[in-house]
């Protein structure tokens, strides 16, 4: 099941705020990459050089769970 991720990335001087719906956080960093690069119009591949994780230049937290209900 899906979960609600807020993703915080700073980028050239700005603080860009996003929430995406994925399975991991993994996922939600990849998504989060390829959105930020379409708003852009740059490669995906050039967003995620930048938040590649060599930097303390963003972070990815978990904001809601959801879990599947016998009812």
């Amino acid at each position: 099941m899906k979960n609600l991720y807020r993703g915080m990335f700073s980028l050239a001087q700005e603080i860009l705020v996003e929430r995406v719906m994925a399975y991991s956080e993994k996922q939600a960093h990849f998504l989060f990459c390829n959105r930020i690069a379409n708003r852009r119009g740059v490669p995906a591949r050039n967003i995620m050089k930048i938040f590649d994780g060599s930097r303390d230049n963003f972070s990815i937290q978990l904001e809601m769970e959801f879990t599947e209900s016998d009812e």
